[in-house]
């Protein structure tokens, strides 16, 4: 099946997300072609030391978001991976922000690499991070 088909069945619960997803209480809320945004829900799980959320939470729903957006434009038989994705953090996020929206965009979508920039959003709709990523794409 094509990328756009794999993440509906995602966003319909037809099929089930991807582990990491689960750890990070993700969900895919809305995808179109070169586009997608996914959702989290930040828990007590997700804090660290000094009662912020890990910023590492941001980043990896930025990375899951942009990559699928990537993937919303993929045909059947073409995968893809992540080579570089640059995250800038504009606040910290607290155990109550959420859900955190996570709005993603492809901005180039070639034969060997894609580019993708996002951003994540919490309740309020202020931002709390935004990224630039690469993915190199592969197979028939």
């Amino acid at each position: 099946m094509s990328g756009l088909e794999y993440l509906k069945q995602l966003q319909s619960g037809d099929m089930s997300a991807w582990p990491m997803a689960a750890l990070f209480n993700m969900k895919v809320v809305e995808v179109s072609e070169g586009r997608a945004v996914l959702s989290a829900e930040p828990a007590r799980e997700h804090t660290n030391g000094i009662g912020i959320v890990h910023g590492g939470l941001a980043a990896t729903l930025l990375d899951s978001a942009l990559g699928c957006a990537v993937n919303s434009l993929m045909p059947a038989g073409r995968v893809f991976t992540t080579l570089e994705v640059k995250v800038n953090f504009t606040r910290s996020i607290r155990e109550d922000a959420g859900p955190l929206r996570c709005e993603a965009w492809v901005v180039h979508a070639g034969r060997r690499t894609a580019t993708a920039e996002g951003r994540v959003l919490d309740r309020a709709g202020t931002l709390c991070a935004h990224a630039t990523g690469t993915w190199i794409v592969f197979g028939d």
